[in-house]
């Protein structure tokens, strides 16, 4: 989605973190650690720890080149064709995190990202390379790359997984 304004990516933002958050309440606490949600024997869980990693990473960059920074993008020893190897670094370090941490997690980097949004004025989100590390980018490239849009992900990811008849094996979460 191109934006326009950031009435539009905050609606959009808000919007998609509810409807996630619905979908995520609806899932039966039984099959929270069924493997099988997405990818490689993903849960619930670890779907929800990778949103979470992905909040903390743009946090890390915003927060770098606040500082005069350049961050590696997306993550240092990663580079963006090797998102599949980064998304299975994220999982095997937090695929065995509790679901309500993970939660409380998710919430809490989510509400760190959204006071970022709020703060920024239309300019600063819009403008391609109002902040150096953004390049030819407005940061808005980067924010609805990390919510919004992913957001999206995760509700079609689960959506299709939820019409799956549940399987017998989970992980201890």
């Amino acid at each position: 989605m191109r934006y326009t304004s950031k009435e539009q990516l905050l609606q959009d933002v808000r919007k998609e973190h509810a409807t996630l958050c619905a979908m995520l309440d609806a899932v039966p606490p039984s099959r929270l650690g069924e493997a099988g949600v997405w990818g490689d024997g993903w849960t619930v869980n670890d779907l929800v720890a990778h949103l979470t990693a992905w909040h903390r990473l743009f946090l890390g960059w915003y927060a770098e080149g606040l500082g005069g920074g350049t961050p590696q993008l997306p993550a240092p020893g990663f580079k963006w064709n090797d998102l599949g190897r980064l998304n299975r670094a994220i999982w095997a370090q937090h695929k065995d995190e509790a679901g309500d941490v993970t939660r409380a997690e998710f919430e809490s980097s989510y509400g760190e990202v959204l006071a970022i949004l709020e703060q920024l004025s239309e300019d600063e989100l819009l403008s391609p390379g109002h902040f150096v590390w953004t390049r030819d980018h407005g940061l808005v490239t980067y924010l609805a790359g990390n919510t919004s849009s992913h957001y999206r992900f995760a509700q079609k990811v689960l959506r299709r997984w939820s019409k799956q008849a549940p399987v017998a094996a989970t992980r201890g979460r």
